[in-house]
């Protein structure tokens, strides 16, 4: 393993390291919108993987009453945590890392894709006291196209997005995303459709 590392950091130009598109800025929670569900759907199978590995962490939790209280100190939790982990891992995608299409995992090793940020960010935050219930990965589609992954904090101003390619942590509707699916407030191991009629621009070839 180690004689990949070296160069494992040129590939932080790929997925999960393109241009966002983000709006900078900070929203506090007035007049939001939270993220709108639709149905059931098909958990992702790094989702799947993942929980396979670790069933402890994928066990339903009982939901918090409610959205988490959105303080000064959570607030200031959320930022110092994005950018913590976001500092502290290279980015880097499964196949160049695993030689596997998709593996989800916590990034301990310093180098992960964007599922594995998010990973990393959920588990520091519930080590602070944050419930699961409130920490619920995404996936979205960039205005590109392209699929990325981020952490959702569900708060009473508004569902707040962690992301490996944008420092400030923003309300989801000031980000570009079209947001595709979410996982279940219970577990990880099941999702939810999301309704979101963004558009994204995908390059004809």
């Amino acid at each position: 393993m180690k004689k990949r590392l070296m160069g494992l950091a040129a590939v932080c130009a790929a997925l999960c390291l393109g241009a966002a598109g983000q709006v900078a800025g900070e929203n506090i929670g007035h007049g939001f919108q939270p993220i709108a569900m639709k149905s059931n759907t098909k958990t992702p199978i790094g989702a799947r993987q993942f929980c396979m590995e670790r069933p402890g962490e994928c066990r339903d939790a009982a939901v918090a009453n409610g959205p988490v209280r959105l303080t000064v100190g959570a607030r200031r939790q959320l930022d110092a945590v994005n950018r913590k982990v976001n500092g502290a891992v290279t980015a880097v995608t499964d196949e160049a890392y695993y030689g596997q299409r998709e593996v989800w995992t916590y990034p301990d090793n310093g180098f992960g894709d964007c599922e594995d940020f998010a990973l990393a960010k959920r588990r520091e935050l519930m080590r602070q006291g944050w419930p699961s219930s409130a920490l619920r990965m995404a996936l979205v589609r960039q205005r590109n196209g392209e699929a990325h992954a981020v952490l959702v904090a569900n708060t009473d101003r508004g569902d707040f997005i962690l992301d490996n390619l944008v420092a400030d942590v923003l309300d989801w509707s000031q980000t570009s995303y079209k947001f595709v699916k979410i996982s279940s407030p219970e577990t990880l191991n099941r999702w939810i459709d999301v309704e979101d009629d963004r558009v994204v621009w995908v390059a004809s070839k």
